[in-house]
């Protein structure tokens, strides 16, 4: 299917008369074997090829960058294909080569030569070689200066590829790492979320700290001496979510999908919950509101994170300072199934990664032996199995009294005590105290009993 596009667009330019070329991250990714879903041009008058180019094949047209003399046009070939069309950077390839960022995103083929399979790419800065060698280089210039960004996208690089980052380049962003606060910090989020949402990224968050980028980024880290404990958690909660079952949780494959839905997320998260203030130690409710006026939420919003993103990564901190203070002293205590049912409750949003966090936020991770008989595991093991084989299938169920109930049969407006009413029914359904609506209508009547009894 890609062969029939490029054909018909290497037809289409030839119209035009304008060397059309493939560059950067495509050659790099089909020299490294890697799967590649997108193509990227080169070619004067990029604008006008994407347009003809969607028009003549009916494919959605999607203006990434409409700066005048450096226009970059998607044109979507089908669901996660596409073709990027970006205007050339001055009257040659070589001259626009010069002005990407690393050596291994500066080589370039014509449209033709790609067709016909070739593997002499036009390579003035040893960009191939330095693929074959794993090795990040910026090319020569005022590169970082131009767009500081590319600081940070060195450390994705290395992350996503699993390269190294050469001396000499290590050395420009030391000096120059201050530079990143003069971009947008919407640029910075993405390219963090990119950066955090590869398999491997603590040794690049790492190399970030050894470069002072990191500090530039996250000064709060280097508060009251943050910054190692920032690592080391983020180093341990990504050694769980590469290995979850090595705690010997179940149900095994729930806990993947909560652990791989926002991986992004939960590694800053685990990187952030040193700088959390640790909540004065109260009895568990049954309802709790996002809270994003702590230290993690402000550094969140300014960093332009959504409300939704912010609230997860809340939830999961917040569970895991439940965690602390509460010592799970109810996980394996049959007679506590309440306040089980009151932690999993308050707790439901960022249960998975809380406990994770939990168990991350140590000195040393114990083995896979060890862990089976680590009272801590032990007790999120608990949690889990009744999060995922009791509260869950419950919750899935119609509840037996809702709130018109209440009102038609207690006469109740809602309240205090409607809503715990509510609370208290639901609390039983789950643990099986009640499983028939007469039964709800007996123990609500009971709870209303109780409590008219103390206000008299």
């Amino acid at each position: 299917m890609i062969e029939n596009h490029l054909q018909s667009l290497l037809r289409l330019n030839k119209l035009q008369k304008s060397k059309l070329y493939v560059v950067g991250g495509t050659l790099r990714d089909l020299i490294l074997g890697r799967q590649c879903s997108d193509i990227d041009f080169a070619v004067s008058g990029a604008s006008s090829l994407a347009k003809q180019y969607a028009y003549s094949t009916k494919s959605a047209l999607v203006p990434l960058d409409t700066t005048p003399g450096r226009e970059t046009f998607r044109v979507v070939i089908k669901k996660n294909v596409y073709f990027d069309f970006s205007e050339l950077q001055g009257n040659t390839i070589e001259s626009d080569l010069k002005q990407r960022d690393f050596s291994i995103n500066a080589l370039a083929v014509s449209l033709p030569n790609f067709i016909k399979g070739t593997k002499k790419y036009i390579d003035p800065h040893n960009g191939k070689d330095d693929i074959k060698n794993k090795v990040i280089r910026v090319l020569p210039g005022s590169i970082f200066l131009k767009d500081p960004l590319r600081m940070l996208r060195a450390f994705r690089f290395m992350s996503v590829l699993e390269f190294q980052i050469e001396s000499n380049t290590l050395k420009k962003i030391k000096n120059l790492s201050p530079e990143i606060n003069r971009v947008s910090p919407e640029r910075i989020w993405n390219e963090l979320n990119l950066l955090l949402n590869t398999k491997k990224s603590s040794p690049s968050i790492q190399a970030m700290d050894d470069s002072g980028l990191l500090k530039s980024i996250f000064p709060e880290f280097y508060k009251n001496e943050k910054a190692p404990s920032c690592l080391r958690i983020m180093d341990h909660m990504e050694n769980l979510i590469t290995n979850p079952k090595q705690i010997g949780a179940k149900p095994l494959t729930e806990i993947k999908k909560a652990l791989l839905k926002e991986p992004q997320l939960i590694r800053l998260g685990s990187i952030l919950y040193p700088l959390a203030k640790k909540p004065s130690t109260k009895q568990i409710s049954s309802n709790r509101k996002p809270n994003r006026k702590t230290n993690p939420g402000k550094i969140l919003a300014e960093l332009r994170a959504s409300n939704a993103e912010i609230d997860f990564i809340e939830a999961m901190i917040s569970c895991s300072h439940s965690v602390t203070s509460s010592k799970l002293n109810f996980a394996d205590n049959h007679s506590s199934r309440s306040k089980l049912y009151q932690f999993v409750h308050q707790n439901e949003q960022g249960l998975v990664p809380g406990l994770y966090l939990h168990l991350a936020n140590r000195i040393d991770l114990p083995t896979q032996k060890e862990w089976q008989t680590d009272p801590k595991a032990m007790a999120a093991r608990n949690i889990l199995d009744f999060f995922f084989k009791t509260y869950l299938p419950a919750k899935k169920k119609k509840p037996l009294l809702n709130g018109n109930d209440i009102q038609d049969i207690f006469k109740i407006k809602p309240s205090p005590t409607f809503a715990t009413i509510l609370y208290k029914v639901e609390e039983a359904r789950v643990l099986g105290i009640i499983n028939t609506r007469s039964q709800a209508i007996i123990f609500a009547k009971e709870i209303v009993r109780k409590t008219q009894k103390e206000k008299n």
